[in-house]
């Protein structure tokens, strides 16, 4: 059985804490952290459909990761 919810530790604020609590109940008790887990993932993914905002991710992911923010080319070797 799923934990309890506890909105203290969620800070998710009124009606949205109590829409979660009941849909975790109508979803055979599920977890609320896997429906927020569900949510975000469902929403990165559609908001990652906007090309601008897919290339301001990867600059953040290379940031994050410490990579260089490059683009390479990859090219098939053939004769010269």
């Amino acid at each position: 059985m799923a934990k309890p919810y506890n909105d203290k530790k969620l800070q998710l604020g009124e009606p949205l804490a109590t829409r979660l609590k009941d849909f975790c109940a109508a979803n055979y008790n599920c977890s609320a952290l896997d429906v927020i887990r569900e949510a975000v993932d469902e929403h990165i993914s559609r908001r990652l459909e906007n090309p601008e905002m897919a290339e301001r991710m990867e600059v953040a992911r290379k940031k994050r990761l410490g990579l260089p923010n490059t683009v390479v080319e990859l090219v098939k070797k053939g004769p010269r």
